[in-house]
């Protein structure tokens, strides 16, 4: 491992791991990882889907017992941990994915496990509201989250910091922060950033993972690469760039994140959105896709993006207005949309793109089973044989259509979703978020990917919060406003700051705020 001379707060290791070594099936998800982290520092994890991270986390976390290596922490050494010891340790996890009781208040969702009693063997319900909002307020948060609200009605921001407030009641001094910003829309981030950093200054060891580098440079202190379940190197942030860190993340130069521009003329119009109104959200919305087109859905969060993906497949309510699919008016269910050649393909993948105790093979050939019926039945080599083409066309990895699909990484998820669609040949494909949660080498070759789609004549929809995604794919911009269209950019016109000032500004001739 190599490693330069930190300028963290401290020098003090509280946490290391020595040759970490963990096997499934033969197959090596660690092959001698290690790691330190230090008192008062953030350190940044980062790797490609698959090089080993979230094996590494539950490994620290007592989850997966190691073959092999050594976690020191606390003053001892260990050959494994347990999830008791790890939290005796003070190991605490934010996850993804939160694990909160909506329908209980804050309070009780802080100190689920750890509530203070009182007398009789009673919880002491004041004194844990009072504990509870001491934490808040330590996070900056006692003003705007109220111990006694339930979370369902807090924002997705506001749950992550009741997640991070549940960590610190359980003492935890190793906070492991594992794609933290996902989640959150973008008026939700520099709160998020307050909050890691006031935890560093008190201390905290705190190890972020983020598939977003640009957070890394905000953030980190130090970033660990991994890469096929071995560490490349530890380096001071402040002595590494993009470049380099993609460089080992990936073990290739990515100089071309985005595909060339397509040279083909768009052809006939696919879409038409006429004066649609959608659920009292989004307002008079006009444009057209026409083939061959990616054409940019962009806007903060809250400006519509998903709404109107979600209502062109007929998963929103239409209140007025017209979509035309190749000329002819319709109002269709999601059924109807995929059986006319319009798909989407959702932000939450797992939620609402996969069944993830299913197999690659089952999820592919789900909406493609009409076309592969022959006399009321379902050959296997019927099934097989384009279900393996697929996976060899989109480099599904591992390449096995028997895997479940909750077990594959995130890019590989979303390939296995783009796969059951193209077998579908659709005329317009619908990407909400195409590239969320996913390493940089993937999201290459899904850029790369869609650009081929299109240039066969489909169309593209594709709204995203990340606005060089934007720019990178997009032939055209529709930049909305609360719910309004504020404007259209050409690719020769766009820009982050032409998005950025439709996007949020609401113009005399744009949007009305």
């Amino acid at each position: 491992m190599t490693e330069s001379t930190s300028t963290t707060h401290s020098t003090d290791t509280i946490l290391s791991l020595k040759d970490i070594q963990k096997t499934f099936g033969g197959i090596h998800a660690l092959s001698g990882v290690s790691f330190d982290l230090r008192e008062g520092e953030v350190h940044a994890l980062v790797g490609e889907n698959g090089a080993g991270k979230s094996t590494l986390i539950k490994t620290i976390t007592g989850a997966y017992v190691p073959d092999g290596g050594s976690i020191t922490v606390g003053g001892g050494e260990y050959e494994m941990l347990t999830p008791n010891q790890a939290r005796q340790l003070g190991i605490g996890v934010v996850y993804q994915e939160f694990n909160l009781l909506p329908d209980m208040p804050v309070a009780e969702n802080i100190f689920l496990t750890t509530p203070p009693m009182g007398r009789w063997g009673l919880i002491d319900t004041k004194k844990r509201a009072q504990q509870a909002y001491k934490l808040l307020e330590r996070l900056g948060a006692h003003k705007h989250i109220n111990p006694y609200a339930l979370v369902k009605d807090l924002t997705v921001g506001e749950q992550q910091i009741v997640e991070i407030a549940k960590a610190l009641a359980m003492d935890a001094h190793i906070l492991i922060m594992d794609e933290p910003s996902a989640v959150l829309p973008s008026r939700d981030m520099d709160r998020l950033y307050k909050v890691v950093r006031a935890l560093r200054d008190e201390g905290h060891g705190i190890i972020y993972i983020s598939h977003r580098l640009n957070e890394i440079f905000e953030l980190a202190d130090r970033v660990t690469v991994l890469k096929d379940g071995q560490t490349v190197a530890t380096k001071l942030v402040a002595k590494t760039d993009e470049d380099d860190l993609v460089r080992m993340m990936v073990g290739r130069e990515l100089t071309d994140m985005y595909p060339p521009v397509s040279t083909i003329e768009p052809g006939e119009v696919l879409l038409d959105v006429r004066d649609l109104c959608i659920e009292n959200t989004v307002f008079d919305i006009n444009f057209q896709v026409r083939a061959g087109e990616v054409v940019g859905l962009a806007g903060l969060g809250g400006s519509g993006r998903t709404t109107i993906a979600r209502a062109l497949v007929g998963l929103a309510d239409i209140i007025s207005g017209e979509i035309a699919y190749f000329g002819q008016p319709a109002r269709m269910t999601a059924a109807s949309a995929a059986r006319a050649g319009v798909v989407l393909i959702p932000e939450d993948r797992k939620a609402f793109g996969l069944i993830l105790d299913q197999s690659n093979r089952f999820n592919i050939t789900l909406p493609n089973l009409p076309q592969l019926e022959r006399w009321k039945m379902i050959l296997k080599r019927d099934e097989w044989d384009p279900v393996i083409r697929a996976i060899d066309d989109l480099g599904v990895r591992p390449p096995n259509p028997e895997l479940d699909s909750g077990s594959l990484s995130g890019g590989n998820q979303q390939k296995v979703v783009l796969a059951k669609w193209i077998m579908a040949r659709p005329k317009v494909i619908i990407f909400d978020e195409p590239t969320r949660g996913i390493d940089v080498g993937a999201k290459s070759e899904i850029y790369t990917r869609m650009r081929e789609i299109s240039q066969q004549g489909v169309g593209i929809i594709m709204a995203s919060s990340d606005l060089p995604e934007v720019l990178g794919m997009s032939d055209r911009i529709l930049v909305l406003h609360e719910g309004r269209m504020a404007g259209e950019l050409s690719r020769e016109e766009a820009s982050e700051e032409a998005i950025m000032k439709l996007a949020a500004v609401a113009h005399e001739n744009g949007a009305s705020a």
